[in-house]
């Protein structure tokens, strides 16, 4: 080795601690002039530079490690955002189905809440219709009750038309005003046969009983006689009386009763059809047909 390579080799040895050193220096040798000699302020520059290097690359380490660790925060932030979203969508989820849940409920409640209305409305309005027919009914029977007709013709006749629509009670006070205003006149027979009959067809069978022997017994030659007589002997028969009843019947049929033939053969039939009764329809007066049937029972 020559003298100047060992001595720019003691110049630089010193100062070369690593492979990047020694390349710094091989630049800063190859630009000097050859053969020269490096002096210290060559040498100090060289390690400034050096300690720049190394300050740069330790910034860089320190740089990396902290994006490292930066990396790793934010890979752990990123987990817990994804484990927390999947906790939301789990939860968003329940609280979607406990929604549906509610709608549906809700829904169920509203159909029920309309179809209560519907029938609220449905029962108002048959409430309404049942109270505009009392109303009527109520203005009919007060009209009934404050429009008596004042001639006779017209008061027997508005009877007469109460007693067609089953008025029984209109009826029967208007044929009462008839027979108050004219108990002489030729028509009270009637009117009190008429009465009976109201209370015959409202199944009051007593009462008429009374009105038909008022015919029968204040009467007696009056044209509606036969009717009083055929009407007392159903009465009678209705009520479980039969021997009244054929007695009645049989006073009909005879033929000093001025009676209409179809009344005669109706009294006929009525009596058959009593005779013949085996306890259904007499009990308080058996017939023979009732007293051999209840016999036969003893023995």
């Amino acid at each position: 080795m020559s003298r100047a390579s060992a001595l720019v080799a003691a110049c630089y040895l010193p100062a070369v601690t690593g492979l990047r050193l020694a390349i710094s220096a091989s630049v800063l040798l190859s630009t000097a002039l050859p053969g020269c000699i490096a002096l210290k302020v060559d040498q100090d520059e060289i390690s400034t530079e050096v300690q720049k290097l190394r300050a740069e690359v330790q910034v860089q380490q320190q740089a990396a490690q902290r994006n490292d660790a930066l990396a790793d925060e934010l890979e752990g932030k990123l987990e817990e955002v994804e484990a927390l979203l999947r906790r939301n969508q789990a939860d968003l989820g329940l609280r979607v189905e406990g929604l549906e849940t509610d709608v549906q409920d809700l829904r169920g409640e509203a159909e029920n809440a309309g179809y209560t209305a519907s029938a609220v409305r449905q029962e108002l309005m048959e409430s309404r219709q049942a109270i505009d027919e009392r109303l009527v009914a109520l203005e009919e029977k007060l009209n009934e009750a404050t429009n008596i007709p004042e001639g006779k013709k017209d008061l027997l006749a508005e009877a007469e038309r109460l007693f067609a629509k089953r008025s029984y009670k209109q009826s029967r006070r208007l044929f009462r005003t008839y027979e108050s205003r004219y108990p002489d006149d030729s028509q009270v027979a009637l009117v009190r046969f008429k009465i009976g009959q109201t209370y015959f067809s409202e199944r009051d069978y007593k009462s008429s009983l009374g009105e038909f022997y008022r015919v029968i017994e204040d009467s007696p030659g009056s044209d509606i006689l036969p009717d009083a007589l055929y009407y007392s002997g159903l009465a009678f028969a209705k009520i479980g009386q039969c021997k009244n009843a054929i007695a009645y019947f049989d006073h009909l049929r005879q033929k000093k009763t001025k009676a209409p033939q179809h009344y005669k053969d109706k009294a006929a039939e009525q009596i058959k059809i009593l005779e013949s009764d085996k306890g259904e329809l007499c009990v308080d007066d058996p017939t023979p047909a009732a007293a051999a049937k209840k016999s036969r029972r003893k023995g």
